[in-house]
């Protein structure tokens, strides 16, 4: 069967929801989904944590080039001329009545000398963060003596003091040795806390920063989901927190307001249209009935009336879900007896099973199950199976199945549409409403609704219900030190 509209409302339901839809991704957009982080606490800490490390690298590369570089060149021809003037032993320095030999004039004044005891040279090791100094002065000493790179030798030893080890051809497979004691005051570890603590620091400040602007965020989806599902939303705080926090959970809390006097005027009017339309078509009714029976617009007159009733019916349950219902112990077997016992002599089969008592809406549960079984007997066929049993532990699942012929899988969906029916039932009474007021109570119940054909042949409507549904959480009050916080923060 086809699908039909039977209200023009129907095109303003469908220009209003396009009008919700959600803009479809390019290509490009996927792509880029793939590799940035969802939350936004990951998105601001990686977009810090790259200018932190850029910020780094630029000031190693300053510091490289403007400091270390010419300082490792000029050591290095420092280190030339010493091994230059240590190659030379029978230089003598003379001051005034006194004279001094130039390599322990060296030893005396700079340290340096000349070691020639096997046991006493270097235990040469790889050492990666030395390596990138001492390269560069064995490459800048090589050039310095005109020898190649592979045949200067350069050693850091830090350890018990610091000083560097030179061997050239010039000191024939003995090793120069220079103290340095001012590089007694560097450090690996404060380099490496430096280089990983600065980053560190840096993303836990911005995680803790991010973490407590999302958790008025947090808040305020909450009560924007609790309010799509059961109607009610808890009140958000407007007198602590961030400025543009508190304009918007103000903002939300007007619209909240707004929607409520919306909801309470909407049922004003559910009652004024209930008491006068209800009374004219009674007056109607009575005035068909009154008219002789061999009058041929008697039958469509009464058939009208009752039609506009049960459409008239429908409407206010369409806008009545039940949201201002509140929750009672609900003991689904004894409601679905009520059931099969109102709808009697309808051919209903139900074998009640062991189930426990959930939280519900149980007049807005009751409607919903009578729409289901009054479908099945309009657009199905009899038995009617009428069924409940436990999907899990946390969900209880209530079925309600006929044997007629079904519909085509592409229009279950658009069944559930206000105002839309099958193209069969333009002769039955109904306004397209049905299956819509199923799916809002079930929305308001938090629950799922699952529509399809089955093997025997008709439609199955399977309704998942939580059996514990959760609550509306509140926001959490705030303590003597969070309101210090958050006054230190205002005045910073």
């Amino acid at each position: 069967m086809s699908l039909e509209k039977t209200d023009p409302l129907q095109d303003v339901l469908l220009e209003s929801e396009q009008s919700y839809q959600e803009r479809k991704r390019t290509s490009w957009e996927k792509f880029l989904d793939k590799f940035k982080p969802r939350s936004a606490a990951m998105r601001t800490t990686v977009l810090v944590s790259i200018v932190v490390f850029f910020s780094l690298g630029m000031s190693l590369w300053f510091f490289w080039r403007t400091l270390y570089l010419p300082e490792i060149k000029q050591h290095a021809r420092y280190l030339a001329l010493e091994i230059e003037m240590l190659g030379q032993r029978d230089i003598e320095i003379r001051n005034a009545q006194e004279s001094i030999n130039l390599q322990v004039w060296l030893y005396q004044r700079l340290g340096v000398e000349t070691v020639l005891n096997p046991d006493k040279f270097p235990n040469v090791k790889d050492k990666f963060i030395a390596e990138i100094f001492t390269d560069r002065l064995s490459d800048a000493l090589a050039r310095e003596l005109k020898l190649k790179p592979n045949e200067v030798t350069v050693y850091f030893q830090f350890k018990p003091s610091p000083q560097i080890w030179i061997q050239t051809p010039q000191l024939q497979g003995n090793w120069l040795r220079e103290p340095l004691p001012t590089y007694a005051n560097y450090s690996p570890e404060l380099l490496i806390g430096w280089f990983l603590g600065i980053p560190l620091l840096t993303m836990v400040i911005i995680l803790t920063l991010v973490r407590q602007l999302n958790r008025p965020l947090r808040r305020l989806q909450q009560a924007a989901t609790s309010y799509s599902k059961t109607g009610k939303a808890p009140y958000l705080e407007t007198n602590h927190g961030p400025l543009e926090i508190r304009q918007v959970n103000q903002s939300f809390n007007q619209m909240i307001n707004t929607l409520q006097q919306a909801e309470q005027e909407r049922r004003i009017m559910l009652a004024g249209i209930s008491h006068d339309l209800r009374t004219p078509l009674t007056r109607i009714r009575l005035s068909a009935e009154m008219m002789p029976d061999e009058d041929f617009l008697k039958e469509g007159l009464i058939y009208d009336v009752e039609d506009m009733d049960a459409i008239l019916d429908q409407f206010i349950s369409f806008m009545r879900d039940g949201s201002d219902e509140a929750l009672h112990d609900t003991h689904v077997n004894s409601l679905l007896q009520e059931i099969v016992i109102q709808f009697k002599p309808l051919d209903i089969h139900f074998q009640p099973q062991d189930l426990p008592v959930i939280a519900a809406r149980t007049l807005s549960l009751k409607r919903m199950i009578g729409n289901l079984i009054n479908n099945a007997k309009r657009y199905g066929a009899e038995p009617i199976e009428l069924s409940a049993y436990l999907d899990d532990e946390e969900h209880l699942v209530i079925r309600v199945a006929d044997h007629g012929t079904g519909i085509p899988e592409s229009q279950i969906q658009t069944l559930m549409q206000p105002f839309v029916r099958g193209e069969a039932a333009r002769t039955i009474q109904g306004s397209g409403l049905g299956l819509a007021i199923v799916k809002r109570i079930v929305d308001i119940h938090q629950g799922q609704i699952d529509i399809r054909n089955h093997e025997q042949g008709g439609l199955e409507v399977k309704i998942t219900l939580p059996i514990h549904p959760p609550t509306a959480e509140i926001p959490e009050p705030i303590g003597t030190f969070d309101k210090i916080k958050q006054k230190l923060s205002e005045h910073l």
